[in-house]
């Protein structure tokens, strides 16, 4: 069974995204060149938004879960530090709505990649021969 193009850039663009990320937490130097490495691919791709909803929605996943790690250590932080003092995080809501949209753009890429390349298959590839 052979996967199409799609999903192979789809695939590129979210481990490429998982590299970036993970350059990011280790150094900040080299995220810069990263992000712009991870554009030019999806730029000069033929599955644009393939990769891009690849990098998109492997990232915002990613942020999702340090958000909702975050909250925890801090709930944590907040039960063990009673009553001398406590964690508090602010602007949650707001966070993961930006993340929601964020994993909206990136869904609507990938379903238009799928979309496009279903679109694509079923055109005829040449027109038939006149007599």
């Amino acid at each position: 069974m052979h996967a199409p193009t799609w999903v192979v850039w789809w695939l590129a663009g979210a481990t490429l995204s998982a590299v970036l990320f993970d350059l990011a937490l280790r150094t900040s130097a080299v995220a810069l060149v990263g992000i712009v490495a991870l554009g030019l691919v999806a730029l000069r791709s033929p599955e644009r938004a393939a990769v891009g909803g690849g990098a998109i929605v492997l990232s915002g996943a990613a942020f999702v879960y340090f958000i909702r790690q975050a909250v925890e250590r801090c709930a944590e932080l907040d039960r063990l530090s009673r009553p001398n003092g406590g964690c508090t995080v602010y602007g949650v809501e707001d966070q993961l709505i930006a993340m929601g949209l964020y994993l909206l753009v990136g869904f609507g890429l990938t379903a238009y990649a799928a979309l496009r390349s279903r679109a694509v298959a079923l055109r005829p590839s040449s027109s038939p021969p006149r007599a």
